[in-house]
């Protein structure tokens, strides 16, 4: 089945519908003044836009299906930007040949179906037809086609980051979204029925801060880049899209796998548009929704307010929370969960939510005090920090969890000579931020503040006269149902995933000079190129050169996580008490370091490991085994760039820890 079809026509076969798609005509320009119909629309657009901090001098990418809701979007967006342009201007008019500046549609081709191509480049054409500039991101598929029922998952990921990659390309900060409010009470209804707490039955977010999944050189520094997803039309209705079309003379197209009954979210849209006509059912689940994302405002601003107090974050890559001024016996369970969530998250820099046993265990845990024990939870290891008598609580992350997933997400960063500056969001992140903090003053009171699970939020909700009895009867008969289907599907999914799955070799992450590599998303590692190396080798001649820097045959360095073996390593060096000694004593010889005739370096490499040894103790034990070090294929230690430790002094390399995400993940607003 062909996936886009005219509204409201039938389908025809792909070349016809093609040829009928293009011959129809969409309309070019915007009125000088919006109709009245319309107005309200803008007016509302206008005011999201100035909630979220950004004007129309922004340039703003917006992402584009074709459907009725990514064309509205694009309708309003067009609108907002003329207006403010002629506003500017003196004009009473603009020409209407011209495309609207400082705004890009972005138009993805996943490639899953041979006739794609063709539906992109006609979206194209009708955005274009707006006087929008547009273009296409093809995606590819290295692994072959997603699995059955991953599809819409996977084409997801695939998609924000094209999205992301063309934002930074072109140096636009802004990236709108047209999620809807109807949107917003599927994703409630399918929360409900994975028993989601408060904060994920908040919905998406109005604003949140994407960050691209590697670091790029910006010409002088390695910087994250990223861009602000903004969604305007949170406060419109599925109809208001197709009121937005029709009032601008605008076409759209309908994707027929909406009506499939094979996704979740399919099924959901079905049961909510035929509850919809049952009285004030879909009022009341939109503000059950806005009463979720006001408690979630209020969890993070306060989250936020605890954290600048209560945690440190070190040049080491590890968090100390003081137990003292976190006070967590009397702080609830919502927010304090929330906080450590954010902490685990930054630090592990693997951004995966707490629920079930692990939220539980993580409560209890904080909440000892002093703290004695140890724990090991959502790729981190907690246990008491040093010298602190169990008032501080040590986050670092788990040895265990990084073995595991080290060539995952650990990359070389690419170097671009003209690389794009990163957009400059700051000032819009600071007047969202006064926006938000304004809205937290005047909302002293959470709602379901101590709601422990989706039922206790409705129940809740039933009784502060949110919801009334009728929607509270069909909101768990949803919730039951669709939990069964997905328990089902999740059984027989594990099932398939049994028989198929095939783990991979591991890869090794490998260091030449002149490059720069992320190690585990959290250390920046660069290995400058020996041009540009002020010092030199203390041997000349080359065949000592390759003995005493121990590099691979290729010039490369493998990297991996420090093993206890590595600072007993460093103590035996120290113990070295003369050159003579070292060439003479065969457990020194038979160690880690080559040894040959060469005493000068022998006595900088133990100047190197008595210094490192000195900054080794001062770092606790369980957060030293995260640090990077390289060696060669034989294993043998060259440099701990974290310490200072290096071989020779021709190996300029260093490590800083510069994690991916930020704490928080970053700016994000529930207004």
């Amino acid at each position: 089945m062909p996936p886009l079809l005219l509204s409201l026509r039938p389908s025809p076969s792909p070349c016809l519908r093609l040829r009928r798609l293009l011959l129809f005509r969409c309309s070019a320009s915007f009125s000088a003044t919006p109709s009245s119909s319309l107005a309200p629309y803008h007016a509302s657009f206008d005011r999201r836009m100035a909630l979220a901090g950004i004007h129309p001098h922004h340039r703003i990418a917006v992402g584009v299906s074709g459907g009725p809701d990514s064309m509205a979007l694009c309708v309003l967006a067009a609108a907002w930007k003329k207006a403010a342009g002629r506003k500017a201007a003196g004009e009473e008019g603009s020409d209407a040949s011209a495309f609207v500046d400082g705004l890009l549609g972005v138009v993805v081709d996943h490639g899953l179906r041979p006739e794609s191509s063709d539906e992109a480049r006609l979206v194209r054409d009708r955005v274009r037809g707006m006087g929008i500039e547009c273009e296409i991101a093809r995606c590819e598929w290295p692994d072959g086609r997603p699995k059955q029922g991953h599809v819409q998952e996977a084409a997801r990921e695939v998609r924000y980051q094209k999205f992301l990659d063309i934002c930074i390309k072109q140096q636009i900060g802004v990236l709108l979204i047209a999620h809807h409010s109807d949107d917003q009470a599927e994703l409630f209804v399918l929360r409900l029925s994975r028993n989601s707490g408060i904060l994920g039955l908040a919905g998406t977010a109005f604003v949140s801060q994407l960050f691209a999944p590697n670091l790029k050189y910006d010409g002088e520094n390695f910087r994250r880049y990223g861009v602000l997803l903004v969604r305007p039309m949170l406060d419109f209705s599925k109809d208001d899209m197709y009121k937005i079309c029709r009032g601008s003379n605008e076409s759209w197209v309908e994707d027929p796998t909406n009506n499939s009954m094979m996704y979740a979210r399919n099924r959901i849209r079905a049961s909510l548009r035929n509850l919809s006509t049952e009285g004030t059912f879909l009022s009341g689940v939109h503000k059950l929704i806005s009463a979720c994302r006001l408690a979630r405002t209020c969890v993070d601003g306060t989250w936020s307010m605890i954290a600048k107090k209560s945690v440190s974050i070190l040049e080491y890559g590890y968090a100390v929370i003081d137990l003292e001024k976190l006070d967590p016996l009397n702080v609830d369970d919502l927010c304090l969960l929330h906080y450590l969530a954010y902490i685990l998250q930054f630090v592990s820099q693997r951004h995966r939510p707490l629920r079930g046993r692990s939220a539980r265990l993580l409560l209890d845990y904080i909440r000892t005090i002093p703290c004695k024990a140890a724990l090991t939870v959502a790729g981190c290891y907690l246990c008491a920090a040093p010298r602190s008598k169990g008032s501080k609580v040590l986050v670092c992350c788990s040895v265990d969890w990084m073995e595991s997933s080290s060539a995952e997400i650990s990359y070389k960063c690419s170097y671009e000579e003209r690389a794009p500056p990163v957009p400059k969001i700051d000032q819009i992140v600071l007047e969202g931020l006064l926006q938000s903090n304004q809205f937290i003053q005047n909302h002293s009171n959470i709602p379901f503040a101590y709601s422990k699970s989706s039922i206790d939020v409705l129940n809740k909700a039933k009784d502060l006269n949110i919801i009334d009895d009728f929607t509270l009867e069909k909101l768990c008969y949803l919730r039951t149902d669709e939990q069964n289907k997905f328990v089902a599907k999740e059984h027989k999914d594990e099932e398939h995933d049994m028989e198929e799955t095939k783990f991979p070799d591991c890869n090794v992450l490998s260091l030449c000079p002149g490059e720069t590599c992320h190690f585990m998303s959290r250390f920046l590692i660069t290995w400058k190129a020996p041009e540009d190396v002020n010092e030199i080798c203390l041997h000349e001649n080359e065949e000592y050169l390759s003995k005493i820097c121990n590099v691979n045959l290729d010039g490369s360095l493998e990297v991996r996580h420090m093993v206890d073996a590595d600072w007993l390593f460093l103590a035996e060096v120290c113990n070295i008490h003369s050159v003579e000694e070292n060439l003479s004593d065969p457990k020194v010889s038979s160690g880690k370091m080559q040894m040959d005739n060469a005493p000068h370096h022998y006595r900088y490499l133990q100047q190197s490991a008595q210094k490192a040894l000195q900054i080794l103790k001062c770092i606790p034990a369980a957060v030293r085994r995260t640090l990077p070090v390289l060696t060669n294929m034989q294993g043998d230690i060259v440099c701990i760039p974290s310490i200072g430790f290096r071989c020779c002094p021709s190996l300029s390399i260093q490590a800083v820890f510069y994690p991916r995400v930020p704490l928080g993940g970053g700016y994000s607003s529930y207004l």
